[in-house]
């Protein structure tokens, strides 16, 4: 019992004067105008110890005396500052535009050095993503990064958004990149319209034309952002396997920090949009012989002297207004040992459109814990609802019928005295157009998404050399979606209504586990790290759709009220185990040597080949400390890297599945697509050297990167086959494509006074990818989704841009002259001759892309603007192609001029020595087909060019105690605001299709889409 007592009293003495060193040191951190700097890391060097600053700069942390605090924020110098005998610390962080000392994000939600980097990313602060106000947070990309190109399918609310990083690789799959957050992915998905009931007869089938859903980023509130960190290609993402081979986005969440107290933002929008085409007011409807109205069409007689126009495009638009709320509570215990973060968001969002709207709430909670000195927990949730009502797009459209419905006649008297839709022509129901405002209040397209992401992590430190970190997730979501289509609408009247309802249950679930290894000396001046684990990876996704047809009373929606009614069950599984790992060597702190290697075993290809091996390398080199005499000029670090990357198909790509069948007697049967057990997955090769400089003391930086990346055995999927195996679609290897680019980004601080301050970031990306092999030689591979208007489709061919455009052109002769039908003067179209599209060197693909950022700042005064540049790329606006086959275009209003088309005639002739030449004379308000069969080759628009302001915000933070707040600021931003462009439609951002639609989908593909609004935002925030 003496020994026990004597041994405590022991430890006391020693223990106290331990305790008694460690304290809790508090101070601010500002930028060097003297403005708080919220989201600075302060760590305690050489230790996990770490906490950030809250909204108003503030911290507090836990150290010794003789232990060195460092500070870091993207975009800032790292500060250092050592632990004395004082208990405040005040630092004030310089920007530079690089910063090799900086701690980056990279694979798997490690943290490392920048200097140690051998691959291009680039970060991007979750503030800068916020302050743009956007729904959707993909949105606020554009421009921020370099080589990455964000493509909104329209501007109507909760419009899903494609994003590609360093352009479109893969023919027929997706080339979206992988989402992280916080260490585990993230679902990014969009209904694809295969698992509505009613895509399973083509005569009432979308395929994912005319309709839209949400992409699941969406589902994400941008003000839970910390950081974006973009890892452009396979060398930055190889950790992350077959998922990564488009690139990677890895967000970063927020945590609670000391003092975080409470905040809350809100803001009011308000939408106009110029959704305005020019229309011709000189001819009316084609009339039959009767005098009705025989069609849509506009080449009859001229309107009689003194017509009544209306303006029914700008009388349906209306003014959009929305709402945000976003309320957060946040603090920690003040050893941090243990910090919490709760927030709360709704918006609310009613669109320029009639009837569309989006709503959505956010309810997200994490907390960190270190409960003793081996163990750390990071804990947490997002809840997320959100309902969205869309209209329909093309032809099946209200932009379409608004433009289509007769200038003389007022749109707003859509029913007529029974209350059913009145139509102004004798076609029929059926075919005649639906007036815009029966359209969006009969037609209905509302998805209702519940969504719920979880994420345990523990980090466990059991040996001084290293610790294991593991991280478990599920991200799980239920989608309702309802496609209506009124019983008496141009698109429901042949079935008396039709009534598409799915419910798409998706549930992933991922287990991660890293077993790091610190920093090593192997010799004075060699030393390595590294890390292994193990990922496992297992999707189900459940969709239970029906449809119904036939309505009973026509007012009453709902399946109980349809006439025949088929249901169409859909399960979808994949699992993925990998293991990998990784090793750094670091000579002396100025060059690195990382290589990683990763094995995939995967479910989608058949066995043995499921199991792939690919490893990566790449170096550093920071040459101004290597020589520290070119210091005075230049601080800059050279890289390069290789990867290879390997990737497998979509689920039951090889092997048929069994399909319930409506024939005689029932039963299943296997269904379009046949098997292909030789199935393998393809590999993508990628090489990319780069250099990042700075000079004037941080005040000017830049960062160069190209890269050429090579993808063979390329899986293109549905391409047909012989009808006589059974099957009509079959799953292929064969294709092969090679992608090349530049990108540069430079960042600079051309003003930096106590009193003002103006930083400026330039992102100009260059890039572009070539088809260099098709499977079996065949002669085209397109996507049957993107032919969704004419004769126009995503086709590509062997020495084609995978962005190209192919259709049934004009012929031309071997002197590139128009051939000319003898028998009406008019040109001949290529299906004259055969049924295959034709190439005629169209490319959607930019020349490059440029995004000025500026931030300038006068005292509590700040201007935050981006203008969005683009040079060249191809647009089809078969918008406009349809307009001028109906007589609506201005450019038909010298019908009655003759003409003769210049060409050759098509007589046999035409590639001798001496074609004979067009002479054939006719008058096009005769010959209406001059019209009618005009080739859509000519709405494909080239080069087109535009300079579009994506977002400015003028901010200023409100001095004093505002509403006893400790922090307060208002602010007013615009999107969208104006744009330069020699594109004649309405907007020259548009994609026909979804975001579900792979390959290079309907991008530049513009055809009844309403263009991006024009917003501006008031809000304040306040923090107490």
């Amino acid at each position: 019992m003496t020994r026990l007592l004597l041994a405590l009293l022991g430890l006391m003495l020693v223990a106290g004067p331990a305790f008694a060193q460690q304290r809790t040191i508090t101070g601010k951190v500002t930028s060097e105008q003297g403005t708080p700097l919220s989201g600075v890391s302060v760590t305690v060097k050489g230790t996990t110890t770490s906490t950030a600053t809250n909204p108003q700069g503030d911290y507090s942390i836990a150290a010794t005396a003789g232990q060195v605090l460092q500070f870091r924020l993207i975009g800032t110098a790292l500060a250092e500052r050592s632990v004395g005998t004082e208990d405040v610390i005040n630092v004030q962080l310089r920007r530079v535009a690089l910063d090799l000392d900086a701690v980056v994000v990279t694979a798997l939600g490690e943290n490392a050095s920048a200097r140690s980097l051998g691959t291009a990313q680039q970060s991007v602060r979750g503030v800068e993503i916020a302050q743009t106000q956007r729904e959707n947070f993909f949105n606020a990309l554009s421009g921020r990064v370099a080589g990455v190109d964000v493509t909104s399918t329209s501007g109507v609310p909760g419009a899903s958004s494609s994003i590609v990083i360093r352009g479109v690789s893969s023919i027929s799959s997706s080339n979206q990149p992988l989402i992280i957050m916080d260490g585990l992915p993230v679902d990014n998905r969009t209904v694809n319209t295969a698992l509505l009931a009613s895509d399973k007869n083509s005569t009432t089938a979308f395929s994912n034309r005319g309709v839209d859903f949400s992409n699941r980023a969406s589902d994400l509130n941008s003000q839970d952002i910390e950081t974006l960190t973009v890892l452009k290609g396979p060398e930055a993402a190889a950790l992350y396997g077959i998922d990564a081979a488009n690139g990677a986005i890895v967000i970063k969440t927020k945590r609670g920090r000391l003092g975080g107290g409470v905040q809350y933002s809100t803001s009011v929008r308000a939408e106009r949009t110029t959704a305005r085409y020019p229309l011709q007011r000189v001819y009316g409807l084609t009339t039959n012989v009767s005098g009705a109205n025989a069609s849509l069409q506009y080449f009859g007689a001229p309107y009689p002297a003194g017509t009544r126009f209306y303006d029914n495009l700008d009388g349906f638009l209306r003014t959009g207004f929305s709402q945000n709320h976003n309320l957060t509570f946040s603090g920690a215990t003040a050893d941090n040992t243990i910090n919490y973060r709760l927030s709360t968001s709704f918006d609310k969002e009613e669109g320029v459109v009639r009837s569309s709207s989006y709503s959505r709430a956010n309810v997200t909670g994490s907390s960190q814990a270190r409960i003793n000195s081996w163990l750390t927990t990071d804990l947490s949730m997002i809840y997320s609802y959100v309902n969205n009502d869309q209209v329909y797009k093309g032809d099946i459209g209200p932009l379409m019928g608004l433009m289509l419905w007769p200038q003389n006649d007022d749109a707003r008297n859509y029913l007529t005295a029974a209350g059913t839709r009145r139509l102004v022509t004798v076609i029929g129901a059926g075919t005649e157009l639906d007036n815009p405002y029966y359209n969006v209040a009969k037609n209905k397209l509302n998805a209702k998404t519940n969504r719920l992401i979880t994420n345990v992590g523990l980090i466990v430190t059991p040996f001084s050399w290293g610790n294991i970190k593991t991280n478990l997730g599920a991200d799980t979501y239920t989608s309702q979606n309802l496609a209506l289509r009124d019983p008496l609408s141009a698109t429901g009247y042949t079935f008396n209504g039709l009534l598409d309802q799915a419910d798409v249950i998706t549930r992933n679930l991922n287990a991660l586990t890293v077993l790091n290894v610190y920093d090593h000396p192997l010799t004075s001046s060699v030393s390595i790290s590294g890390l292994v684990g193990n990922q496992v990876s297992d999707l189900k996704m459940t969709s239970d759709a029906q449809i119904g047809i036939g309505f009973m009373d026509p007012n009453f929606v709902s399946m109980n009220n349809t006439q025949t009614r088929s249901n169409s069950n859909t399960i979808e599984q994949r699992r993925l185990v990998s293991l990998f790992g990784q090793a750094v060597l670091n000579y002396k702190d100025y060059w690195y040597v990382t290589v990683t290697g990763r094995n995939d075993w995967t479910s989608t290809i058949p066995r043995p080949r499921n199991s792939f091996f690919y490893p990566s390398i790449s170096s550093s080199f920071v040459f101004s400390d290597a020589f520290p005499s070119v210091r005075r000029f230049v601080t800059g670090k050279l890289r390069i890297g290789y990867a290879a990357v390997g990737k497998d198909a979509r689920p039951y790509a090889y092997s048929p599945a069994l399909e319930s069948k409506t024939t005689s007697y029932g039963g299943y049967g296997y269904g379009f697509w046949g098997p292909n057990l030789k199935l393998k997955p393809e590999f993508k090769r990628s090489v990319e050297g780069g250099v990042e400089l700075s000079f004037f003391n941080g005040r000017l930086g830049l960062d160069a990167t190209a890269y050429r990346a090579v993808t063979k055995d390329q899986i293109v999927n549905d391409i047909r086959g012989p009808y006589a195996t059974g099957f009509i679609l079959f799953n292929l290897n064969g294709a092969a494509t090679r992608s090349r680019g530049l990108e540069l980004t430079v960042r600079g601080t051309p003003i930096s006074r106590p009193s003002f301050s103006w930083d400026m970031t330039l992102n100009w990306n260059s890039a572009g990818a070539i088809v260099t092999l098709l499977p079996n030689g065949i002669p085209e591979s397109y996507v049957s989704d993107t032919w969704l208007y004419g004769n126009v489709r995503n086709g590509t061919q062997v020495g084609l841009s995978t962005m190209s455009l192919t259709g049934f052109f004009y012929l031309r002769n071997n002197q590139g002259k128009l051939l000319i039908d003898p028998a009406t003067g008019l040109p001949v179209r290529s299906n004259a001759v055969s049924g295959n599209f034709v190439d005629r060197g169209y490319d959607r693909q930019p020349d490059f892309t440029i995004g000025v950022g500026n931030t300038l700042r006068y005292k509590r005064l700040s201007l935050d603007f981006l203008l969005d540049i683009r040079k060249g790329g191809d647009i089809f606006n078969a918008t406009e192609h349809y307009l001028t086959t109906r007589g609506l275009s201005t450019e038909t209003l010298d019908r009655d001029q003759p003409r003769v088309i210049d060409g050759v005639l098509r007589d046999g002739k035409e590639n001798s020595a001496n074609p004979t030449p067009n002479n054939i004379v006719f008058v096009p308000s005769v010959q209406t087909q001059y019209y009618t069969n005009m080739s859509e080759e000519l709405f494909i628009e080239k080069d087109i060019n535009w300079l579009r302001l994506r977002d400015i915000t003028v901010r200023y933070e409100i001095p004093g105690k505002f509403l006893k707040a400790r922090t307060a600021s208002v602010f007013l931003t615009g999107t969208d605001l104006f744009i330069i462009t020699n594109y004649t439609g309405l907007d020259p951002i548009v994609n026909g299709n979804t975001a579900a639609v792979g390959g290079s989908g309907a991008v530049g593909i513009d055809f009844g889409n309403f263009p991006m609004p024009r917003g501006v935002n008031f809000g304040i925030s306040v923090g107490f």
